[in-house]
Formats: structure tokens, C-alpha cells, sequence
């Protein structure tokens, strides 16, 4: 009996050792990522934008300015470490309700990286031929103090986001990265404009016109789970001449800060996740390899303390 006892607690102090191992290394990175079946809305305010006013032809300050982005999983379409998250956001003029833009985006990426990938019906304002790379809404969980690329929406391509310190947003330690968008030709057709309107001299031909954005954005992400928790994006959006010639017309202009109410909800966010990750890559590993040692030392010592008892009295080992 005491052979049994030794040899079966042997037995499950390797079993647990194997087990932690595997819970560690091979586990906890398919469990710990992105997750697949999200619902996130998240608001971002100004009370202090510039629009301009086709209707009345001039420039309006003090502009209260709300973005509302809302993000969805699509279920169906993840799997095999990748999630597809599908994401529209719309710009607004609180005070005429007007749209100042509208941005979508499907992307799919790597549920534990975060890089993004050109599958699954990935598209940028409904166009699949748009090729996405870098990071979009989700960050690699454990960043480090390096520069990240993060994808574009206007420009359609992705730009160096720089690491810029730490700081503590709601508690949480955060690493800040600073996203810098040079004024950049988007897509899309505008009426040609009166040369005045682009500071050039009045009563000349109508001017043919491109759109440039500039973005200065700041992101505040908790490196334990890839959480941006709090963000800031400054842009500035004109129409120039085409031809390269002197003027240009802001068309808008604002510095749109998250709501507390959305970096509260994704403070918590970040916080619940930490937990998971800390129990699937700490606790439970550490948990079991630690049972699993002082099983293992148990049973060794009960089995080959059998052996010397009956070598001591003169009976054969078996």
C-alpha cells in the first residue's frame, strides 16, 4: 500500500508540474487576448472646435464637438488566434446635429498581438482594397518602450506612434504613445472653391481643391492588457489648391478628449482583464507547479523510504 501511495502521488506531482507548464506557455496565450464577442461605445468631446459654415460661408468657433465610436465583434467570422471587430465612428456638431465625418472600419487582427491582418472582409469605409497593418483598437498586451504602428482611418495607411513615459490614468499605470499625422491627401471629390476662400485674391476662377488632414493623436494603454484607456486626437482637416498654389480653407478643426465616463468604463475594463491575465499566467502556473513540487517530493520520499526500511530488516526489494 505504501508502494501505491508513493508511486500514485509521484505520478500526480509530475502530472500537475506538466500541467502548470502547459497552463503557462500554451494556455494562457490562447485564452488571454482581444475578446471575440465585444460591445464597446466610447465618446469623445470638445466644447472649443472651429467648422466651417458652407451655408453662411464663414468659419464657426467654439464649437461643441462629439464623437461617439461604436465597436462589435463579429463572432462568426474569428477564430484561429484572430478576432474581427467592426467599428463606425461619427463626428458631430452638437448644436446643428450635423455629421463633421463618418469613419468605418472592419478589421480583423491578432487577438493577442493586436497586428492587424487583410482577411475576413476587411475594409475601410466599405473598400476591401484598402490594406490595413499595424495596430487599430487593440494594443499587444505586455508593450514594451518602443515605437508601435498604428493604422490610419483618413490616410488609409498606418504611422509611427512614439513611446513618451508612463503615466497613471484612474490608478493605472499607463505607457503614452504619441501618434504625429503630417497634413496628408485623403480620398474623396469637392466642389472647386471662390479663390477667396482660400485667401487668394476675389473675383478669380473657381479653384479645384484636394482635402489634407493633420492628426496629433495621444493614446494611454495598460501594458498588462492592451487596454487604451484614455486617448486624445487633435485633427485638423483643409481643403488646399490642387495645383500647389498659396492659400487653404479650414474646414475643421478640434481637440477631442475622452469623456470620464468612457475612460471610467475602460479602466475597468483594463482592470477586470488584468485579474484574468494574472490567474492564467501567474496563479494558476504557480499554483500548480508549487503542489505540485511538494506532491512530488512526498511521494519519492514515501516510496524510497519503503526500500530502506525493508533493506535495513533484510528483505529483498522488489
Amino acid at each position: 500500500m505504501r508502494k501505491f501511495i508513493g508511486h500514485a502521488l509521484t505520478g500526480a506531482g509530475a502530472f500537475l508540474l506538466v500541467g502548470g507548464a502547459l497552463v503557462r506557455f500554451q494556455v494562457a496565450p490562447a485564452l488571454v487576448g482581444a475578446p471575440v464577442d465585444t460591445h464597446q461605445v466610447t465618446r469623445f468631446h470638445t466644447g472649443d472646435g472651429t467648422l466651417f459654415d458652407a451655408k453662411n460661408m464663414r468659419a464657426r468657433t467654439g464649437v461643441e464637438i462629439v464623437a461617439t465610436n461604436t465597436t462589435r465583434g463579429d463572432v462568426k467570422a474569428s477564430g484561429d488566434g484572430r478576432v474581427v471587430w467592426d467599428s463606425v465612428t461619427i463626428i458631430e456638431d452638437l448644436a446643428t446635429k450635423n455629421v463633421v465625418d463618418f469613419q468605418k472600419l472592419r478589421a480583423a487582427f491578432d487577438r493577442r498581438t493586436g497586428e492587424l491582418t487583410n482577411c475576413c472582409k476587411a475594409a475601410v469605409q466599405d473598400d476591401p482594397a484598402v490594406k490595413q497593418s499595424g495596430l487599430a483598437q487593440y494594443w499587444p498586451i505586455g508593450l514594451e518602450k518602443k515605437e508601435y504602428q498604428v493604422f490610419d482611418i483618413s490616410t488609409r495607411r498606418a504611422w509611427p506612434a512614439k513611446f513618451d513615459g508612463k503615466e497613471r490614468v484612474n490608478g493605472v499605470l499607463t505607457h503614452r504613445y504619441q501618434l504625429h499625422v503630417p497634413a496628408t491627401k485623403v480620398a474623396g471629390k469637392f466642389p472647386d472653391l471662390p479663390p477667396e476662400l482660400l485667401g487668394q485674391p476675389k473675383g478669380g476662377a473657381s479653384v479645384p481643391v484636394d482635402r489634407y488632414v493633420q492628426l496629433d493623436n495621444t493614446y494611454w494603454v495598460d501594458p498588462r492588457t492592451g487596454v487604451s484607456i484614455d486617448q486624445r486626437r487633435r485633427a485638423l482637416s483643409t481643403l488646399q489648391p490642387r495645383s500647389g498654389g498659396p492659400g487653404r480653407l479650414v474646414v475643421a478643426q478640434f481637440d477631442l478628449r475622452m469623456t470620464p465616463e468612457s475612460r471610467a468604463a475602460l479602466t475597468k475594463k483594463a482592470e477586470d482583464g488584468a485579474k484574468k491575465v494574472r490567474v492564467v499566467e501567474d496563479v494558476v502556473p504557480l499554483a500548480a507547479t508549487g503542489v505540485g513540487l511538494i506532491t512530488l517530493s512526498l511521494g519519492v520520499a514515501i516510496t524510497t523510504s519503503g526500500r530502506g526500511r525493508r533493506r535495513a530488516s533484510g528483505t529483498p526489494a522488489r
